[in-house]
């Protein structure tokens, strides 16, 4: 597949050299020459629109063969709900490789036809941004058309691919990470803070994200977003981390688990605050933002932080709900009272309610599946010829 990386850039932020704004950025939904895009596109895509569909159908269902085995629930959501990015880019994968005899006649045609758009100089490129202003969703830039072919994965009664022209789809850009709150508030839920913990990562990647579940993150290490800031000197980031420091409370559980872990960490959010804001400018002074080695060194720490935030708060800081609803125990027919037991014993007790309840979502997801599946045998039977 082939990409374009010119034209003008999604907003042009604060210390943005002008070189770097008339990129595209990585997976930046946007159509960078739209005049080209769309002759192309008129002349090979259009006259075959459906044959393109019904080949992205098709590649969808082979795909989703695949990883409805491999990845049947996420984050408590049964395949393909939650499953925008895998989709994406299986079906990327597969149609670098896939051969004509893989496919019904009709969808081949549409091979055909995308493949000689290609040829002629056509973009096929995965993007990702905010839709509708609604949710983020990973899609496809193919030529001047918006094709998506995860579009059940936020709605699953919706059809699995959806392609307009681009300029209607409503896909825009995220600005900032602002705009990137906002779309993840409603989202992901939750609640969202500036990154005074982490310092040394805010300049990249400055807000922390508390899920409705507990769970703390730190974001947003995705090329996206990393690029936009990066491009901007972190001006960008500097622009959130310029909040009010983040409440005591988040801080502490937060720092908690970062401290046992050996992490060097502010006194306090006011502190990180100040820190954090010291970074962005000592890092843009060193050209931080323009060294590829850096930025891999970032994303490792990111995740690194990140596996230790969900590991603390899933298994030591469960909500104070799941205490007030678990008064006594029975262990080898022995009651014993909650309350009485040591903090190592509580702190073992609260991991078995966790993976407890883990059991519990997976069995009903499982359910769900093998309902679903026994539906999808007898459609099957129903549509097969006689014996």
């Amino acid at each position: 597949m082939t990409s374009s990386d010119t034209g003008a850039g999604p907003r042009a932020a604060p210390g943005r050299p002008g070189p770097l704004a008339r990129r595209l950025l990585p997976n930046e939904p946007r159509v960078a020459a739209p005049v080209r895009e769309a002759t192309l596109t008129a002349q090979y895509l259009l006259p075959a629109i459906a044959e393109l569909g019904a080949c992205m159908l098709a590649v969808r269902l082979q795909v989703d063969a695949e990883l409805g085995r491999a990845s049947p629930v996420k984050q408590g959501k049964a395949y393909p709900l939650g499953h925008c990015l895998e989709i994406s880019l299986a079906v990327q994968d597969r149609l670098r490789s896939l051969d004509e005899s893989q496919l019904p006649e009709q969808a081949a045609a549409g091979l055909r036809a995308l493949r000689a758009f290609q040829a002629a100089g056509g973009t096929v490129r995965r993007t990702w941004g905010a839709l509708r202003e609604q949710y983020f969703q990973n899609a496809f830039q193919v030529g001047s058309l918006y094709v998506d072919v995860s579009n059940d994965t936020v709605t699953i009664t919706k059809p699995k691919v959806e392609i307009l022209p681009f300029d209607e789809a409503q896909f825009v850009p995220i600005r900032d990470f602002v705009h990137f709150r906002q779309i993840g508030s409603g989202y992901w839920e939750g609640h969202w803070y500036a990154n005074h913990l982490l310092p040394e990562l805010a300049p990249h990647c400055p807000l922390i994200h508390v899920k409705p579940n507990g769970h703390i993150k730190i974001h947003d290490a995705a090329q996206y977003m990393l690029a936009l800031t990066r491009a901007g000197g972190f001006a960008p980031s500097a622009a959130v981390l310029r909040e009010a420091p983040m409440p005591d409370a988040v801080f502490e559980q937060a720092a908690t688990a970062l401290r046992s872990a050996g992490y060097a960490l502010p006194r306090d959010a006011a502190q990180g605050r100040e820190q954090a804001l010291q970074q962005c400018s000592r890092q843009r002074a060193r050209r931080w933002h323009q060294s590829p080695d850096v930025l891999k060194r970032v994303v490792q720490d990111v995740q690194q932080a990140n596996l230790r935030l969900v590991q603390h708060t899933a298994n030591t800081h469960p909500s104070p709900t799941q205490d007030q609803a678990v008064k006594t125990i029975t262990i080898d027919n022995t009651d014993y009272d909650v309350a009485s037991l040591s903090q190592e014993a509580k702190v073992q007790l609260q991991s078995i309610q966790f993976v407890d309840q883990e059991l519990a979502r997976l069995q009903a997801q499982l359910a769900v599946l093998q309902t679903a599946r026994a539906s999808y045998v007898q459609a099957l039977k129903s549509l097969l010829p006689p014996a």
